[in-house]
């Protein structure tokens, strides 16, 4: 099988051309994919009131450690799986699809059981106040203790973008998110559900994407349609999923660990500061889809480019998609700045002066780095595709300690806009370190003989 044979090849081809194809359905696929969040804050916002707003901002940095580790892990489904596709290898690819089932159903239950056993521990360690506590532990325990469903539908997109098809996971992405509105709505406004209601839609909605992906993969694909007889272990199979995953999803946790010592800095400031960061993150979220679904989706193109030995495709696709993340964090950071306040508004009640001026300026602070998040992004995104996952590791560790260190210090001079200044410093830092590995080119020490000779167009 040539790589051509799977659903996008980008080993031939202009690279502006086929990244731009990519990524676009990955970045209207990210605006879908905020909905399941975004809703849930603005109906809770709305309609419910402050506290239940700051009851999930509260859980931010738990429910990204847990989301992070998963992606993290399934992350490393998409390099061994890419690699694969741009070597040539369709029974590996098969068998590779077997085992991406076999470690979302067990690293899945784990982690979920984690979640719901540690919820109550864990925030009242970081001390969430006392009126928002009991619908924080409920929201963690619900959407961590049933990660499963999500990890499931982040190995099988995985799986599908690996092998060029970036469009199918969007199609199903969009039918669920409109479900996950409607069952908000109900859950929380006819059942007065509240803090759980949302929760509850959130799970349902992602385990339909899931089946739904499942079931289209299995069906579309023959290089993916593996049989039942195949679901036993392949060691080497597995062996580099851990490999890849496990820093991947050790490195997304750091940078978690990070977030939970901000998020007590930010408790400490009571529950209107913590609502405001709720509402500027959920702005930030918005802004940051122009570029980081495009940053992130460069993995499968160096992985692809990688596994069929193809250097100089990859350093002129890193030189096209540097080019275009700068371009759109720079227009982010710029929609930001002249509109991020009345962003800020779809959250909460203009009423509100108080969160909406702490949340302005946590905006306007970060959005000035966007070019910084984009290509830290993106630098790690070329790493992972490469193989080259331990770099991410340390550039995260140089990141979280910044982060950890400036959020401590600046918040006690500056108070809570203090706060807002560790994260993009971090991706400062960070960026820089991810960067210098990259062009130092360690990893093409590691790059196989050329498969694919027609590289005129890259």
């Amino acid at each position: 099988m040539a790589a051509s044979t799977a659903a996008g090849d980008m080993t031939h081809g202009n690279p502006t051309k086929l990244l731009v194809q990519f990524a676009v359905p990955m970045m209207i696929g990210g605006i879908f994919q905020l909905m399941y969040n975004m809703v849930d804050t603005i109906i809770l916002g709305r309609f419910v009131g402050a506290g239940a707003l700051a009851s999930i901002g509260a859980t931010s940095s738990t429910t990204g450690c847990f989301l992070f580790l998963s992606t993290g892990m399934t992350g490393g489904i998409s390099i061994v799986v890419s690699q694969l596709i741009g070597a040539g290898e369709p029974e590996r690819v098969r068998k590779a699809s077997a085992n991406a089932l076999l470690l979302t159903l067990f690293f899945g239950a784990a982690v979920g059981l984690i979640g719901f056993i540690g919820a109550k521990p864990l925030m009242q360690l970081l001390g969430t106040p006392a009126d928002i506590i009991s619908g924080s532990v409920t929201y963690i325990q619900i959407t961590c203790g049933l990660i499963v469903v999500q990890v499931a539908y982040n190995a099988i997109a995985s799986v599908l973008k690996a092998i060029g098809d970036s469009k199918t996971p969007l199609y199903f992405l969009i039918l669920c998110s409109f479900l996950n509105i409607v069952l908000d709505l109900f859950f929380v406004l006819a059942l007065e559900m509240a803090v759980a209601g949302v929760a509850w839609a959130t799970i349902i909605s992602q385990a339909i994407a899931a089946v739904l992906s499942f079931v289209y993969m299995r069906r579309k694909y023959a290089i993916l349609r593996f049989q039942w007889k195949e679901m036993s272990l392949d060691r080497k199979i597995m062996r580099d999923y851990l490999r890849y995953g496990l820093p991947m999803g050790t490195t997304s946790c750091l940078l978690s660990v990070g977030m939970l010592v901000i998020t007590s800095v930010i408790n400490s400031f009571g529950s209107s500061v913590v609502a405001a960061y709720t509402v500027g993150s959920k702005v930030e979220n918005i802004a940051v889809l122009l570029f980081n679904q495009f940053a992130l989706s460069f993995s499968v193109y160096a992985g692809q480019n990688f596994g069929a030995g193809l250097r100089d495709r990859i350093y002129s696709g890193i030189r096209e998609a540097r080019r275009l993340v700068i371009i759109l964090s720079i227009a982010a950071a710029m929609l930001m700045l002249l509109f991020g306040k009345y962003v800020s508004m779809l959250f909460v009640d203009g009423s509100e002066r108080e969160i909406l001026s702490i949340s302005i300026w946590m905006i306007r602070i970060e959005a000035c780095f966007y070019p910084a998040l984009g290509l830290i992004w993106l630098f790690n995104s070329a790493l992972r595709g490469l193989g080259q996952v331990n770099v991410t590791i340390f550039s995260s560790i140089v990141e979280l300690l910044s982060k950890i260190l400036i959020s401590v210090l600046l918040s006690r001079v500056l108070g809570p806009i203090g706060i807002w200044f560790a994260a993009p410093i971090g991706w400062v830092l960070g960026g820089i370190v991810s960067a210098t590995a990259f062009y130092r080119g360690r990893w093409e020490k590691r790059l196989p003989p050329p498969k694919v000779t027609d590289q005129k167009e890259g």
